[in-house]
């Protein structure tokens, strides 16, 4: 029954060319790689930004533009915003990763909110500053969009089914994921966390919580089906 979303993870591939952001050339040794986008050059993505962020502040604003890629008409000028914002703030890259692990720490809106203030996000967005979390801690906490939040909407009764953590539906009342779907989130991180330990014990490899939004991710892009596990 796994074997369905081994294939979803397989089939990952979220590609991003950082070198085409039109700022690139301010931050020397930064936004000079291209990202293949299968899930090794993801995790390598990812690991390069927990190791290095807390002193790099460029590293921050690689990840807005990763997320932001899928969507050229606004990924410069949403990821200028943010630059724009932080180094006008003259922000501190230890004192951003410290607000991100508070939140990471103890998951409310308040905690968001500071991340949010730190970048300068004036709307009640979940995805970007969500983003900068889940790439710092993927073990524990998975991403969210609207390619997954239509997959929980589409598939919530099915795969809550022997579940101990459920999943709730997203209200989706905007263009993006919004702060009324906080909880809708938070119900996700938990039922990601039971799955990959599920998965993890059925397949043999380890599954992290990004790993199983990676699945569903690809699953709803490509019309994929995911078997409702044991």
């Amino acid at each position: 029954m796994p074997i369905t979303w081994v294939k979803a993870l397989n089939a990952y591939l979220y590609h991003a060319d950082l070198r085409k952001y039109g700022r690139a050339s301010q931050f020397p040794e930064f936004f000079n790689r291209e990202i293949a986008g299968d899930r090794n050059s993801t995790v390598a993505f990812e690991t390069l930004y927990q190791q290095t962020a807390q002193e790099n502040m460029a590293r921050f604003f690689e990840v807005v533009y990763w997320k932001l890629y899928s969507q050229p008409s606004r990924r410069e000028k949403a990821t200028n915003r943010i630059v724009d914002f932080v180094q006008n703030n003259v922000t501190k890259p230890e004192e951003l990763w410290d607000t991100i692990r508070r939140f990471l720490d103890n998951p409310t809106i308040w905690n968001l909110n500071q991340i949010r203030n730190l970048l300068g996000i004036k709307t009640n967005v979940l995805a970007v500053p969500l983003t900068l979390c889940a790439l710092a801690d993927p073990h524990k906490f998975p991403m969210i969009d609207n390619q997954v939040a239509d997959w929980v909407n589409s598939n919530a009764s099915a795969h809550n089914d022997k579940r101990k953590n459920k999943l709730s539906v997203f209200k989706k009342k905007y263009t993006s994921i919004r702060d009324d779907d906080f909880s809708s989130y938070l119900d996700w991180i938990e039922w990601c966390r039971e799955v990959a330990q599920i998965l993890t014990k059925l397949t043999e490899r380890e599954w992290r919580a990004r790993d199983v939004e990676m699945a569903v991710f690809t699953a709803q892009r490509n019309g994929m089906m995911l078997n409702v596990l044991p």
